[in-house]
């Protein structure tokens, strides 16, 4: 049964800030924000990198994301860095996998969507990580 007081909510947090802070990394010129603008054919004065909303709205959903993946780590036996590496790369995969869905209809490229779920499985990852050593 999930049990919202096994929950480190602090640990949550983390997971989320890091989720964003990859995220501003990934899809940077630091790493693979050049490859990505030139898979969805944008040049760096088409992009804006949205409005204060976009920002809120994107922590949400990676607080989202970081309190779903804390819940499935009660149903463990016992949160490890062990169980929160593995419930994190399926949640990861999982997304991957329906984001792939759109990707097909949609008609985009492989490198695009690399890119794209690159993020989500890391970033799931580490999140489960963090979370399971902490919980």
């Amino acid at each position: 049964m999930v049990d919202f007081a096994e929950i480190n909510y602090v640990a949550v947090l983390i997971a989320t800030v890091t989720t964003m802070v990859l995220g501003f990394l990934w899809y940077s010129p630091v790493l693979l924000g050049n490859a990505w603008m030139k898979h969805r054919n944008l040049s760096k004065n088409e992009i804006s990198g949205g409005g204060a909303m976009t920002y809120v709205l994107t922590a949400l959903t990676a607080l989202g994301g970081s309190f779903i993946l804390a819940l499935l780590l009660t149903l463990t036996d016992e949160s490890t860095i062990w169980t929160g590496l593995v419930i994190g790369l399926l949640i990861g995969i999982s997304v991957s996998l329906k984001i792939g869905m759109n990707y097909l209809f949609e008609g985009h490229k492989l490198g695009l969507y690399l890119i794209t779920i690159g993020y989500h499985l890391i970033s799931y990852v580490i999140a489960g990580l963090i979370i399971g050593c902490m919980q």
